[in-house]
């Protein structure tokens, strides 16, 4: 806690709360405290001059009561006009420590008594969610209803602690990135070339010429290699024309991706490892962490299904990693499901590899894996080859908790070699390398670009995947999909 000794009016000291008061307040009794705190909610004592509210500061829940022999005139009737979520100035002593006391999944652990009262900000008293109607609570309110009440869903602590991981997990990729090298670009969301078949790109008339949104920063950051950058990450949103997201609940069609592209020395696994160590060590540190401990509980107070994340490294310390054919073979001999050679995974065959590595001692028990070579039919037109392995590709998914978040390749390098692969059409329909669109992009491989790999990682996925919450859009601010476009 940090407080800042204030003269009051009358010449007593003040402490005036600048931080959430911590357990090392509790033997602040008796001492006079000046905070804003949101008002929770309020009730007055039966036949008396009393009203007691929850207060919330950050949080934490305070216990206040006012008297009216207590308090000048206007205090006290300000105090029978409060309305739940208004931000009101308090100045009064604490009394007493409340131990195990919940009010709508923030602990309630002090008592103070009510010496002055100013609102700050007035809240109306018709607000949905709010406080005024108990049985509005967070884990009884329909998901639609919360995200069209966003800002007041968030206030509650669990739903607020997801945003505040989210942060968590950001700063974590930047320390890990830029500890290992990693130079952090920004790349443009307008561009000029898509992929023919791609029907998931968003239109965009500029100017009189025709536009798109990005999927991704994959080209760009192509170029930021073949400009010597040798390692470069993004963190921004990306837009799919996701029409699955009507119903899914792991797609959006607007979300936050991590883009990485790195060159390599010897062989793309250095690239697929650099990023299996970035993901063990953001596991690691939020839940080592004090700050994300404390989200991390909070959170699973509310969603009793949230269950602790796994890491099970291998006999070499390192992510456990499986080829494409050893997983189909995995769910066809060892879980039992049908899975073809030459399809992707399905969502249900995803989240059955992720129990079967969860709960299975020599699979490691762990949340987290990489399933690598896949089919090179499935994957992007600029991904290498795999020369010993015909029809197979240098590419990877690193599976979390039951779900993809990660998708990357090694890819195409030699200028030649990638025209060939655009004009093949391998997974899907041949390109022209002589097209106008394509020039800008092809320009960073006439001028020599090095071997390199990359991915793209969507970051609301992986949180969502991280606390086992059933739909992304709740690791989502402001979620957009098929049917959402506000708030």
């Amino acid at each position: 806690m940090i407080t800042i000794t204030m003269p009051s009016s009358k010449g007593t000291a003040i402490s005036r709360v600048s931080n959430v008061m911590s357990p090392s307040s509790y033997d602040t009794k008796g001492q006079t405290l000046a905070f804003d705190a949101r008002v929770d909610s309020f009730f007055p004592l039966d036949h008396s001059k009393v009203i007691h509210l929850n207060l919330r500061v950050k949080d934490k829940i305070l216990r206040a009561i006012v008297k009216a022999s207590a308090v000048a005139k206007v205090t006290w009737d300000t105090s029978q006009q409060l309305t739940a979520e208004s931000i009101v100035r308090v100045t009064g002593h604490f009394a007493q420590h409340i131990c195990d006391d919940e009010v709508r999944g923030n602990t309630a652990y002090a008592t103070i008594y009510v010496s002055a009262l100013d609102v700050i900000a007035w809240a109306s008293a018709d607000l949905p969610l709010s406080s005024s109607h108990p049985k509005k609570m967070l884990s009884h309110v329909d998901l639609e209803e919360r995200l069209s009440n966003r800002i007041l869903d968030v206030r509650y602590a669990a739903s607020g602690a997801i945003f505040k991981l989210h942060s968590g997990m950001c700063q974590l990729v930047v320390e890990f990135l830029c500890s290992n090298n990693f130079h952090w670009i920004h790349t443009p969301r307008i561009i000029t070339a898509t992929i023919p078949g791609d029907n998931e790109y968003f239109h965009l008339p500029y100017f009189g010429k025709d536009a798109w949104l990005a999927q991704s920063s994959q080209h760009h950051k192509q170029m930021a290699l073949s400009m010597d950058m040798q390692r470069v990450f993004e963190i921004g949103p990306v837009f799919r024309a996701e029409v699955k997201s009507r119903k899914s609940m792991r797609h959006v069609t607007e979300f936050t991706v991590l883009d990485i592209a790195m060159a390599f020395y010897d062989d793309y696994h250095e690239v697929v490892e650099m990023i299996e160590s970035m993901l063990v060590f953001i596991f690691h540190e939020l839940q080592r962490r004090p700050q994300y401990q404390k989200l991390i509980e909070v959170v699973q107070q509310m969603y009793p299904d949230v269950r602790p994340f796994r890491v099970g490294l291998n006999e070499c310390g390192k992510v456990p990693r499986i080829s494409f054919l050893e997983a189909k073979r995995i769910l066809r001999d060892e879980i039992g499901l049908e899975s073809d050679d030459h399809k992707n995974f399905t969502e249900q065959e995803e989240a059955a590899l992720g129990q079967h590595f969860r709960v299975s001692p020599h699979r490691g028990k762990t949340d987290i894996f990489t399933i690598d070579q896949y089919p090179a039919s499935l994957r992007q037109f600029n991904s290498q080859p795999n020369p010993d392995a015909p029809g197979f590709s240098n590419t990877w998914d690193t599976i979390v908790g039951g779900r993809e978040i990660c998708s990357g390749s090694q890819r195409i390098h030699s200028y030649r070699d990638l025209c060939d692969a655009m004009r093949a059409g391998v997974c899907g329909p041949p390109l022209d390398p002589d097209a106008e669109q394509w020039q800008p992009y092809l320009n960073a491989f006439r001028a020599g670009m090095p071997p390199h790999g990359g991915c793209g990682l969507g970051i609301n996925r992986l949180l969502q995947s991280f606390l086992g919450l059933d739909d992304v859009r709740e690791a989502t601010l402001f979620p957009r999909d098929v049917n959402r476009l506000r708030p």
